[in-house]
């Protein structure tokens, strides 16, 4: 096929036509040559320049791309004076490669990895317009096949700041054929004008070639690109990030969806296997993954393959918080399942759960999905519908079971649930031995496990380097600490059943925990670590959720409060993420996040559980709990795979407990011994282990667990 052989349209506008697989992967499929001429120097930019390339990259062509930068008033002074352009290169270079590193989208990365690709295997060559005065903005693309004909377009796309990529706002282009004499007068400008620039013969533009350290960054990312995106895979893609989430789902039976995670779907071994042992044990038992090892997608993978077998299902759900029961929402629509949110407004979901439970008992109906949070789990109105559910082809799904160890809440899971399947890095309590027989008497025993150190083997977790900041508590600290351990200590001993008394030691532990969390060398410590160092996109910080002496005005303030002062007063660009941001806020900022408009979020507990931020590359944990649970999910979660994440970076600060604290308390002492195992653990598997443990060592010498480093 050639060009010629192509419908065209004069004008494609991006309100009326899908530009992508309309215009581009045709066109790219049969060019053998593509020259393009984007405006200025953006991510933005530099994705549009590399759209519809998936179809291109088969061809054996040579493609040509020049992109607009700005020079500043000293680049010009520079080269008046006659100086040669290679620190004028050496600036652009690193703003290159800023500018990468700033984003993670998943569309723009599997774009970026085209054109690595195409550079890396000589097929690209890029160069950079600088105009003497503005920028260049020229908007051009000429694509060339195998006869020689040609087409070109020229357009524009408006780049915002609320979205990454201009193709996701409107797009407007102009569509001129060579062959076609009558339109001589409209594409040959475009094409002598490419030319021209390509030989720097362009008055008012100096064009240089795009620099070593940017071309070999890309390089590196295109040797790490196991596979190729496709054209099907990238207008996948497109059409995930355009299409709102609100749209309805046509077909009301599950599938396994194409694509997943932004790549080609395909179970992965670990999840293949838990789901074996699962069935193995009659659909019934806890799977202890790894966080971040992909626990939701097995969940409801393995949910499609019993209702394809059965023919008939109800799914049920549980989750501990609603920002959670909002993230499966999301992933259960990229398998056609459109789940009823049992939880907020009643009369939202009420009426809606009644009636399908009815057309399922009528068999109007082959399968519904609900969703509930804990706290809807226990109310009256819904306790009254779940009893109402047949237990034959029921499958309950509890995510974070560890939740499910109150009293409380044992009560009131479905009893009739014929298949049962618990999901938690964490199942057992680590204090209630009553509350971990709980768990396992509704739902089975742990049938698989996913360590940390399986995960970053297999590489479904990012390596990462650890650092332990060690702080130490002032006298007032430690005696506060003491008192509040030796009460745990005594409520512990004698606990039983009773929720009283399980709320009561939650409140202990949450006081303790605050305390450890807002530690006043902290501070002081954070401020020698980032004080020097710019701003430094895609981090986290954890901060506790209690008070400190400002060292300024004497004044008790919130640490989050703290860090963000901090961060403002050295220049980045940061913004709360906790329970005081509504939740859409919340969704907008780590969109923000995630495309390089703010540097940092400072959390308190909000990141804990189930928020996905694979974003993230570094994290500073100020905030510290002696709660296994809290120190798997969040040193877990900055661990998730994401495009362009090569490693990450945690900062871990870790509060020293004096010796004679927990003298005499042997529960203490048990506590303080166990998170210093899990530290250990955490260094041991760190790509710098060997400086991480290190510094650890005095303080496991100091307990007798040096030897945990073996």
């Amino acid at each position: 096929m050639s060009l010629r052989d192509l419908y065209l349209k004069a004008v494609y506008r991006s309100d009326r036509d899908h530009i992508l697989e309309d215009f581009y992967i045709p066109a790219l499929s049969t060019s053998v040559k593509y020259d393009r001429a984007v405006g200025f120097f953006s991510a933005g930019m530099l994705s549009y320049a590399a759209q519809g390339l998936s179809a291109f990259v088969h061809n054996a062509g040579q493609m040509r791309l020049i992109i607009g930068g700005e020079l500043q008033p000293h680049d010009e002074q520079a080269i008046q004076k006659g100086y040669d352009l290679r620190e004028i290169a050496r600036r652009i270079g690193a703003e290159v490669i800023d500018t990468i590193e700033r984003v993670d989208d998943p569309l723009f990365f599997r774009r970026i990895e085209l054109l690595s690709w195409l550079i890396a295997s000589g097929r690209l060559d890029i160069k950079l317009a600088l105009k003497r005065q503005g920028m260049y903005h020229e908007k051009i693309g000429i694509f060339t096949d195998s006869d020689g004909d040609k087409v070109v377009f020229q357009g524009s796309a408006n780049e915002t700041t609320n979205a990454l990529l201009p193709d996701f706002n409107f797009e407007s282009i102009n569509v001129f054929q060579c062959w076609r004499e009558e339109l001589k007068d409209h594409f040959s400008p475009y094409v002598v004008g490419f030319e021209d620039l390509w030989q720097n013969k362009s008055p008012n533009t100096l064009v240089v070639d795009f620099p070593d350290a940017a071309k070999e960054k890309l390089i590196k990312i295109a040797k790490s690109v196991p596979k190729l995106v496709t054209p099907n895979i990238e207008a996948e893609l497109w059409r995930k990030y355009k299409t709102s989430d609100d749209e309805e789902v046509e077909s009301d039976a599950p599938i396994v969806p194409s694509l997943m995670n932004d790549e080609e779907f395909e179970i992965k071994p670990h999840q293949k296997r838990a789901l074996e042992a699962w069935k193995a044990n009659g659909l019934q038992g806890v799977m202890a993954l790894a966080t971040g090892a992909g626990k939701t997608i097995t969940a409801i993978y393995g949910a499609v393959k019993v209702f394809e077998a059965t023919k008939k299902l109800i799914l049920g759900i549980a989750v501990p918080y609603q920002n959670l029961a909002d993230q499966w929402v999301s992933v259960l629509r990229e398998f056609n399942i459109t789940a009823i949110q049992c939880y907020a407004d009643s009369s939202d979901w009420l009426p809606r759960f009644s009636e399908m439970i009815s057309l399922y008992q009528s068999n109007a109906c082959r399968f519904v999905c609900f969703i509930v949070v804990n706290k809807t789990l226990q109310s009256d109105h819904f306790q009254n519908l779940l009893t109402q559910i047949p237990g034959e082809n029921f499958l309950w799904v509890g995510d974070e079971c560890h939740h499910h160890s109150t009293i409380r809440l044992a009560k009131a899971l479905p009893q009739q649930a014929q298949w049962r399947l618990g999901l938690s890095a964490t199942p057992e309590h680590y204090l209630n031995q009553d509350a971990t027989t709980r768990i396992f008497e509704y739902y089975g025993q742990v049938v698989a496990s996913y360590t940390l150190a399986e995960a970053l083997a297999d590489g479904v977790l990012t390596p990462y380097r650890y650092y332990v900041v060690v702080v130490d508590l002032a006298d007032d600290e430690a005696e506060e600490y003491q008192q509040l351990s030796e009460q745990i200590s005594m409520v512990a001993a004698r606990q039983r059943d009773a929720d009283a008394e399980d709320e009561k030691l939650k409140m202990l532990l949450f006081r303790r925990a605050r305390l450890l969390g807002r530690v006043r060398s902290k501070l002081s410590e954070l401020k020698s670590l980032i004080g020097n160092k710019k701003a430094t996109p895609l981090t986290l910080f954890y901060c506790g959720d209690g008070s400190t002496e400002d060292e300024h005005s004497g004044e008790q303030l919130r640490q989050v409060e703290l860090v963000s002062s901090l961060l403002f007063d050295l220049g980045w660009k940061s913004s709360h993420f906790t329970s005081h941001e509504p939740l859409q806020e919340r969704q907008g900022l780590l969109d923000f996040f995630r495309i390089g408009l703010i540097d940092a979020l400072v959390a308190i507990r909000c990141l804990d559980e189930g928020i996905d931020v694979p974003a993230c590359r570094r994290a500073y944990i100020l905030a510290s709990s002696r709660n296994p649970k809290q120190f798997i999910q969040r040193r877990g979660r900055i661990l998730r795979r994401s495009p362009g994440k090569e490693h990450a970076e945690i900062y871990d600060f870790l509060v020293k407990i004096p010796n004679h604290l927990a003298e005499g308390n042997q529960s203490e002492r048990k506590l303080i011994i166990a998170e210093l195992e899990r530290v250990a653990e955490f260094a041991r598997l760190a790509t710098n282990s060997a400086d991480a443990v290190r510094t650890l060592l005095p303080l496991l010498k100091q307990y007798d667990l040096a030897h945990v480093l073996v």
